[in-house]
């Protein structure tokens, strides 16, 4: 045969046997296996161990470089009732979304809270677009760097008009394609009416489910992290629908979470899967109260008494745990700071409350009594005397304005009435009478006594 024929045929041979199917499998890979190159060549020893499961993936700190493309939403005349209103812009095609932007095209505007809707009905809250202002003429507000892969059908803001007239434009970015979005009908009957308890206490059983499962089991086997997965899942839901949606919740049921949360986390095993599943269930607790307090959601309305109220029944229940206590450095910072906020919640009320000067200065005089009274290091002595002095500060602006309209023996009765008072030996502040008798001082003779 000739020899190129001979060649051809050789390597046609060799080609065919090399693309022949083997009788072997390959091995499937062990769950969670990572091997390097050094770990092939090392042989399998036999000790029962498993290699350690890969690391889990980071959250973006930048924007993706990919190209993004870009839609916008508007939303032409925000409402000016009180507390807003909630905006649905829907997705014509639900897509992933990389991040959100707010922009003020007219007027101002209060955006108490947004969040992104999946298209399985979970919701994602925006936490940088939420409790803002946004003002025409300024720069848009960005949301955080998304790293959300399922579709979102659509995008919800609640927003109030602040003073007047204002639109917004809601932009949508995407790196699949540009979003397109169309304004829905109005969120009907946005009021306390809508409730998200019974949702919560739905999404809490499974919760408890597999908190059982992982107690349960022994300590660091499979039937534990197994457990311990399933418990995570359970939990990032919870605190997506608690986050964004909180403003639905009942204030008593949003306690209770709170304290019920703290008990779990003191009492699961130390360093199972559930220790970190009740701290992060109580840290969206805490947010969620925070974030209803500092931006007065509409369905959660905080009078100083309800704060202080609240605050004394956490301290209680601080008091009544461990030192070492887990829930107890959570606990004590959400306590601390619902009680301070009272004494700025308390000076917006009597501000609005146009006390006349003898009722500002009772109001004064109350909260005054409860700060002497209390010993050092009380739980409200310090709460007791900024709401006097705020109180104290209404009264001496109403006697500014009452006191043109007095006659000279109403003066006179003041004068000596806050001069005694002067003299108390700290049973009423002595700064506080000081500045009352310059009032009447400057008005009865034109020169102020206390300089």
């Amino acid at each position: 045969m000739h020899y190129g024929k001979m060649l051809l045929l050789f390597l046609a041979s060799a080609q065919m046997a090399s693309a022949a199917p083997t009788n072997h499998a390959a091995a499937p890979a062990k769950p969670g296996a990572s091997e390097s190159v050094s770990d092939k060549a090392k042989p399998d020893k036999g000790n029962g161990q498993l290699p350690k499961p890969p690391a889990p993936p980071t959250q973006p700190t930048q924007p993706p470089t990919e190209n993004q493309y870009s839609g916008v939403g508007k939303v032409d005349s925000v409402t000016r009732q009180s507390g807003g209103e909630v905006y649905r812009l829907e997705l014509v095609k639900a897509i992933p979304l990389v991040r959100i932007e707010l922009k003020s095209k007219l007027g101002r505007s209060k955006i108490y809270s947004a969040s992104l809707v999946t298209d399985k009905n979970d919701r994602v809250p925006l936490r940088l677009l939420t409790g803002i202002n946004i003002d025409d003429g300024s720069a848009a507000v960005s949301s955080e760097i998304l790293n959300v892969q399922t579709n979102i059908v659509a995008v919800e803001i609640l927003a109030e008009a602040m003073g007047g007239e204002s639109s917004v434009d809601i932009i949508a970015y995407s790196t699949k394609e540009a979003p397109r979005l169309a304004l829905a009908n109005r969120v009907p009957e946005f009021s306390c009416k809508r409730s998200l308890d019974s949702l919560l206490k739905d999404k809490l059983d499974p919760v408890q489910l597999w908190v059982g499962r992982a107690e349960g089991a022994a300590p660091g086997s499979v039937q534990e992290k197994f457990a311990g997965n399933q418990l995570k899942e359970q939990v990032r839901d919870f605190v997506s629908t608690i986050k964004s949606g909180g403003s639905y919740t009942t204030l008593n049921y949003l306690i209770t979470l709170i304290n019920f949360f703290a008990d779990q986390y003191n009492n699961v095993r130390v360093g199972g899967v559930s220790e970190p599943a009740y701290r992060d269930l109580l840290q969206a607790g805490n947010d969620v109260m925070m974030i209803a307090i500092q931006n007065e959601l509409p369905c959660r309305k905080f009078p100083s008494d309800t704060l202080i109220k609240i605050s004394t029944d956490f301290a209680k229940k601080l008091q009544s745990m461990p030192a070492d206590a887990r829930a107890r450095g959570l606990y004590e910072k959400l306590t601390t700071r619902v009680r301070d906020y009272a004494p700025d919640q308390y000076r917006k009320e009597i501000g609005a409350a146009n006390l006349s000067f003898r009722d500002a200065d009772n109001e004064g005089i109350k909260h005054y009594k409860n700060y002497i009274s209390a010993k050092d290091g009380e739980f409200l002595k310090e709460t007791s005397k900024s709401m006097s002095a705020y109180a104290f500060m209404v009264a001496e602006n109403a006697l500014k304005v009452e006191v043109k309209m007095m006659d000279v023996e109403q003066r006179y009765q003041l004068i000596v009435e806050f001069q005694g008072k002067y003299n108390s030996n700290g049973e009423y502040p002595q700064a506080v009478a000081a500045r009352y008798l310059n009032i009447l001082a400057e008005q009865t003779f034109g020169y102020r006594l206390f300089r």
